[in-house]
């Protein structure tokens, strides 16, 4: 019997390609700010944890770095990463256009990654903690901004 772990330790390695592109990528989506001294998700440090994060859905992400690589091959002739910056980045946003699901699990895995990462924490001014069991403070919005939904017609089905 197959254990969960023996197939991800099985699991071929990320092509060195997809590896760079992955990393471009995901620089493009969250970059480093020097105003905020904070790095972008393509800091080493954080890219890693990206790519161990995005390892159990890695046919998901494989199939999207695919994606990239074929529509930057399309409008460009290149891979993505050798592109120049305006043509990472119109390629980028048609990428992100396509609205499947590998696009999605590729932002969701980056956002997590990032947003768990020791220096953007302290720059976003928040402890490096878990939120549980001591929880977080939540400033108190204007509920008012609610009231265009609460007052819209109903387009669900009452079960």
């Amino acid at each position: 019997m197959i254990r969960q772990d023996d197939e991800i330790a099985t699991a071929e390695p990320m092509s060195e390609d997809a590896r760079v592109d992955f990393q471009a990528l995901v620089g493009l989506m969250i970059p480093a700010s020097l105003e905020y001294d904070i790095p972008g998700a393509d800091d080493p440090g954080i890219f890693e944890r990206i790519v161990v994060a995005s390892e159990p859905d890695r046919s998901l992400v494989d199939e999207g770095l695919r994606a990239l690589d074929d529509l930057s091959h399309a409008l460009y002739g290149e891979r993505f990463a050798m592109l120049d910056e305006d043509d990472k980045v119109a390629t980028a946003e048609r990428f992100a256009q396509t609205r499947v699901p590998h696009v999605s699990g590729i932002v969701r895995v980056t956002a997590q990654c990032y947003y768990s990462d020791e220096r953007v924490m302290a720059a976003l001014g928040m402890e490096n903690r878990a939120p549980f069991p001591m929880g977080y403070t939540v400033e108190q919005g204007d509920w008012s901004l609610l009231d265009p939904v609460k007052k819209r017609t109903k387009f669900y089905r009452k079960a």
